[in-house]
C-alpha cells in the first residue's frame, strides 16, 4: 500500500517550522471527516428517546450502544488499523473508513429491532477506528512540534462541530420526519467527504518535521513497537488520565439530552438546539482557545499540557454536580461552564502523548490512547451511568440518573492523580523517546 502512494508523496519541508498551504487544506478536510464521525455519535444521543420507545430498548441497552459495546469494538479495531497506518497509506485508510461509517449510519434508519440496530452501530464503531490514529499521524507529519497543539486543537473542533450538527439537525429532522429519516439524511453526505478527501490529500514524508529524532523514519516490528510504547510510564499515565476524565464527561454528555427531554418535557428539536449550542459552539471556541493556550504555555514548560486539563476537570466536575442542584438560568450557566472546561482535555493531552513517540509509532500510540479512552471513557462512562439509573428506577428515572452522573465524577478525580504523576516526569520522558 505504501508503494502505491510513493508517487503522491509531497516533498519535505525545507524549513523546520514552516507550515505549507497544503497542510492547512489537509487539516480542514480532517476536521470535516472528524465532524461527520461525531455527527453519527451525537445523532444517536438525541434520538435515544423516540428510538427506545419505538424499538422497546432499555437504558442499559442504550448504554451498551452509546458506550461500552461500541467503544470496545472501536478500540480493538484501532490497533490493527493503526498498525497499517504506521506502515502504509493513511490517506486510503481514512477514505475507506469515512465511506463505511457513513453508509452504515444511513442503514441504521432501517433497523427494525435492537439486534439490527446493534449490528449497524457496531459496524460504525469498527470503521470509525480508521479515522483518528491515522489523522493524528498525518498532522504530526504536516505540522512542526511548536504548531501541533494548535493543529490538533483545530482537528478536535470536529468534535464540537459534529456534536452541534448531530444534536441540532438530528433533533429537527426527528421532529419533522422521524428518527429513521434522521439517520438516513445525515449519513449519506459523508460519502461525498470521503471522495473529496481521496482526491485532494497526499501522503506526506514521515517525520519531515522531526529531523532531530534519530531514526525518525525507522520501521518497528510489533514487539519493538509494543515495548517502545509501554516503556514510557508518562505516556501510559497520560492515556489513563485522559480516559478517566472522559468517563466523567461522557456520563454527563451522553445522558443529559434524554434527561432534559424527560424532566423538562421538551421536544427533541428544543433539546437538540440547546445541547448543540453548549456541546458544539461552546466546545468549538473552548477547544481552539485551549489548544492555542497550551502551545503558548507549553513552549515554556511542557507540564502545562497536563496542568490545563487538570484545571479543566476541577471546573467541569464541580459544574456537573451543581447542575442537578440548581434550576432556571443557573442550570444553563452550569452547562456552559461544563462544556467550556471539558474542552481543555483533548488537544493538550493528545499533543503531550504525540511528543513522547517517534514518527513511525504515532498512529499505534494514539490507538493505545484511544483504546483506553473509548473503553474507559466513552464506553464505561455512559454504560455504567445507564446501568446505575436502571438500578435506581425504583425511585423514578430522574432520581436515578442524576446521582448516577454525579457519582461518575469520582473517576475524574482519579484521572487527575495520573496526570499529576505524568507532569512530574514528562520532561525526562520526552528526552528519552
Amino acid at each position: 500500500m505504501a508503494d502505491a502512494e510513493t508517487t503522491r508523496t509531497s516533498p519535505p519541508q525545507p524549513v523546520k517550522d514552516q507550515v505549507s498551504w497544503r497542510a492547512w487544506i489537509v487539516l480542514l478536510l480532517l476536521v470535516c471527516v472528524y465532524s461527520f464521525s461525531w455527527v453519527d455519535r451525537s445523532l444517536l444521543i438525541i434520538l435515544i428517546d423516540p428510538l427506545s420507545k419505538d424499538l422497546h430498548v432499555s437504558n442499559t441497552e442504550i448504554g451498551l450502544l452509546t458506550g461500552f459495546g461500541s467503544s470496545l469494538l472501536y478500540s480493538l479495531a484501532g490497533f490493527p488499523i493503526a498498525r497499517l497506518a504506521d506502515k502504509g497509506s493513511r490517506r486510503m485508510i481514512i477514505t475507506a473508513a469515512v465511506s463505511a461509517w457513513s453508509l452504515l449510519t444511513a442503514l441504521s434508519g432501517f433497523a427494525g429491532n435492537f439486534i439490527v440496530l446493534a449490528l449497524t452501530r457496531f459496524g460504525i464503531a469498527i470503521s470509525s477506528a480508521g479515522c483518528s490514529p491515522a489523522a493524528y499521524s498525518l498532522i504530526s507529519d504536516y505540522f512542526p512540534q511548536k504548531r501541533r497543539g494548535t493543529a490538533i486543537a483545530i482537528y478536535s473542533l470536529g468534535i464540537s462541530i459534529g456534536m452541534w450538527a448531530g444534536l441540532t439537525f438530528g433533533g429537527i429532522l426527528e421532529d419533522r420526519f422521524g428518527w429513521r429519516s434522521a439517520f438516513m439524511m445525515l449519513g449519506f453526505p459523508g460519502v461525498l467527504i470521503a471522495l473529496l478527501f481521496f482526491l485532494v490529500v497526499k501522503e506526506p514524508k514521515r517525520g519531515q518535521h522531526d529531523t532531530h529524532i534519530e531514526g525518525g523514519d525507522r520501521q518497528y516490528s510489533l514487539e519493538e513497537a509494543a515495548f517502545h510504547i509501554g516503556k514510557h510510564p508518562c505516556f501510559i499515565a497520560i492515556a489513563l488520565g485522559l480516559s478517566l476524565l472522559a468517563a466523567s464527561n461522557s456520563a454527563f454528555e451522553n445522558w443529559i439530552p434524554t434527561y432534559m427531554i424527560r424532566v423538562n418535557h421538551m421536544s427533541s428539536s428544543q433539546v437538540g438546539s440547546i445541547s448543540g449550542l453548549f456541546q458544539g459552539v461552546t466546545g468549538f471556541f473552548g477547544t481552539l482557545m485551549c489548544g492555542f493556550l497550551a502551545d503558548k504555555l507549553g513552549s515554556r514548560d511542557p507540564r502545562w499540557y497536563l496542568w490545563l486539563p487538570i484545571l479543566g476537570f476541577l471546573v467541569m466536575g464541580t459544574g456537573i454536580v451543581m447542575f442537578f442542584r440548581v434550576t432556571g438560568h443557573a442550570m444553563y450557566v452550569c452547562y456552559f461552564l461544563i462544556e467550556l472546561s471539558a474542552s481543555a482535555f483533548y488537544a493538550p493531552l493528545f499533543t503531550a502523548g504525540q511528543s513522547l513517540l517517534p514518527p513511525r509509532l504515532r498512529a499505534l500510540g494514539m490507538a493505545t490512547v484511544l483504546f483506553l479512552l473509548n473503553v474507559i471513557g466513552m464506553g464505561a462512562g455512559p454504560f455504567v451511568t445507564g446501568w446505575m439509573s436502571d438500578v435506581l428506577t425504583g425511585h423514578g428515572f430522574v432520581e436515578g440518573l442524576a446521582p448516577a452522573i454525579s457519582f461518575m465524577q469520582i473517576t475524574g478525580l482519579v484521572g487527575i492523580i495520573f496526570l499529576g504523576y505524568a507532569s512530574l516526569h514528562i520532561r525526562a520522558c520526552a528526552q528519552n523517546r
